[in-house]
C-alpha cells in the first residue's frame, strides 16, 4: 500500500448530516469529552442502537461543556462518527469506506478526532464491543475469541492499542464495556495512558452498560466518579445476574507488580512438584485461565507475604462491586434448578475482581499457546512469572 492509514481515513471522512445548524464559536476547552467507541460489526450489532439510544437519554443530564461523542461500525453499515446532546443528534460524519474498528490505527484516528474537534481538560474513552482478557490474538490459534474489538474475525491486540493511545492526550478513564477486559496483564499495558481503568473480569451481558446512569457518572467531576460509574453498572439486572465491576488506578501498577515480583519470589514452595500451581477451587472468569487474583495470591502467599500484597492490591484496586454469581460460559444464563457456580465459592476474603493468567503445565493446544503468548505482554517480566519458568 502506498497511502498510509491515516491519509486514508482522512480522505473517507464526509459530512452527512447535521440536525442543528449552528455556526461554532471559537471557545474554551471543555471539561471533559468522551469518546464511545462502538466495535459493532459483529454478533453484537442488534444491540447497537438501543445503547446510543441510552446514551442518548443520559446525555440529557450532562453540562453544556460537555462532549458526549460516538464513532459507530456496526454490521452492514459505513462508520460514522455522532456528537451527542441534551439527547439528541447535533453532528454526523459518515466515513466514505469500511474500516476496521480491529486495527488499533482506527481508534488511533477516532480519538484524533475527537482530540481535535472537540478540545477538553479531561478526556475519556469508553471501549464497547467483544473482549477476552489480555489473550494476544493471532490467526492461527485455536480459539476464536482473542482481544479487544472483533471485526469479521480480526481483533486489536492490547500492547497495540496502548501503543496507539499513547500517542494522544492522557485519559482521565477507560470505561471497557466488554467482556473480561479488568485482568492485570490488559491494566499494566494500559498504566501509561490513562488514570483509572473501569471494567469486568468477567463476562457482560450483550445489551451492555446501562448508559443512560453509566454516561452521566462518567462525566461527573467527583474525584471519585469510577465509584459512580461502577456502581450504575452494578446496579443493572440480566439474566438475573449482577455484573462484578472492579477499577484499577493505574498509578499504582506499577507498585502491583513490584509487591508482586516479590510475593511469587516466596511463593514455591507451595507450588506443585512441577513448579506449576495447583488452581483446583480457585476463582475464575471466563474460563480456567483468568483466575482472581486476589484468590490466588491469598492461597499461594504466606500470611505476612500476602498482608503486605494486599496493602498495595487495595491501593491498585480503589473500588470494586462483588457479586457471588455472574455472567460466566460453564453456567446456564436461564437454568436455576442447580448450584450455579460449582467450581468455586465467593467470598469478600478472596474476591479482588481484578483477574491474572496462571500458566498451566496441561497439554492442550490452547495453553500451551497462551503460556508462550503471556511472554509477550509486559506484566510477564515486570511481575516475576519468568522468574518462576513459567
Amino acid at each position: 500500500m502506498t497511502k498510509s492509514i491515516f491519509s486514508i481515513l482522512a480522505a473517507a471522512l464526509l459530512l452527512t448530516a447535521c440536525h442543528k445548524d449552528k455556526k461554532e464559536e471559537p471557545k474554551q476547552p471543555a471539561t471533559q469529552s468522551v469518546l464511545v467507541y462502538i466495535a459493532g460489526d459483529n454478533n453484537l450489532f442488534d444491540f447497537v442502537m438501543d445503547d446510543v439510544k441510552q446514551m442518548m437519554e443520559g446525555s440529557q443530564q450532562l453540562a453544556k461543556d460537555c462532549n458526549l461523542l460516538l464513532f459507530v461500525d456496526k454490521k452492514g453499515k459505513l462508520p460514522y462518527f455522532m456528537k451527542v446532546e441534551n439527547g439528541d443528534t447535533v453532528r454526523i460524519e459518515t466515513l466514505k469506506e469500511e474500516v476496521k474498528t480491529s486495527n488499533a490505527e482506527t481508534l488511533k484516528m477516532a480519538m484524533n478526532w475527537m482530540t481535535e474537534n472537540y478540545e477538553a481538560k479531561n478526556y475519556g474513552l469508553v471501549l464497547w464491543g467483544h473482549a477476552d482478557g489480555w489473550l494476544i490474538w493471532k490467526k492461527e490459534l485455536s480459539r476464536p475469541r482473542q482481544s479487544y474489538g472483533q471485526d469479521g474475525t480480526e481483533w486489536m491486540n492490547i500492547p497495540d492499542m496502548a501503543r496507539a493511545l499513547s500517542t494522544l492526550p492522557h485519559l482521565r478513564f477507560i470505561f471497557a464495556d466488554c467482556c473480561c477486559f479488568q485482568c492485570v496483564e490488559s491494566a499494566y499495558e494500559l498504566r501509561n495512558v490513562t488514570d483509572y481503568l473501569i471494567a469486568s473480569a468477567a463476562e457482560i451481558p450483550g445489551e451492555g452498560a446501562p448508559y443512560q446512569t453509566v454516561i452521566p457518572a462518567l462525566f461527573s467531576q467527583r474525584d471519585d466518579f469510577y465509584q459512580l460509574a461502577a456502581d450504575a453498572y452494578y446496579q443493572q439486572v440480566s439474566y438475573g445476574f449482577q455484573e462484578p465491576i472492579a477499577v484499577v488506578k493505574t498509578s499504582e501498577m506499577q507498585h502491583l507488580a513490584d509487591a508482586t515480583r516479590t510475593a511469587l519470589g516466596q511463593c514455591p514452595v507451595n507450588l506443585e512438584t512441577d513448579g506449576y500451581p495447583d488452581v483446583e477451587g480457585l476463582i475464575y472468569y471466563f474460563d480456567q485461565s483468568l483466575f482472581d487474583m486476589q484468590d490466588f495470591m491469598l492461597r499461594f502467599a504466606s500470611d505476612n507475604v500476602y498482608k503486605e500484597w494486599k496493602r498495595t492490591f487495595d491501593l491498585a484496586v480503589p473500588y470494586k462491586t462483588m457479586t457471588t454469581v455472574w455472567m460466566a460460559n460453564h453456567v446456564s444464563y436461564l437454568d436455576r434448578s442447580e448450584t450455579l457456580f460449582r467450581d468455586f465459592d465467593v467470598t469478600a476474603e478472596r474476591y479482588g475482581g481484578v483477574s491474572m493468567f496462571v500458566p498451566q503445565n496441561k497439554s492442550s493446544k490452547f495453553y500451551i499457546q497462551q503460556n508462550q503468548r503471556i511472554k509477550e505482554m509486559q506484566w510477564y517480566s515486570a511481575a516475576g512469572l519468568s522468574g518462576l519458568g513459567w
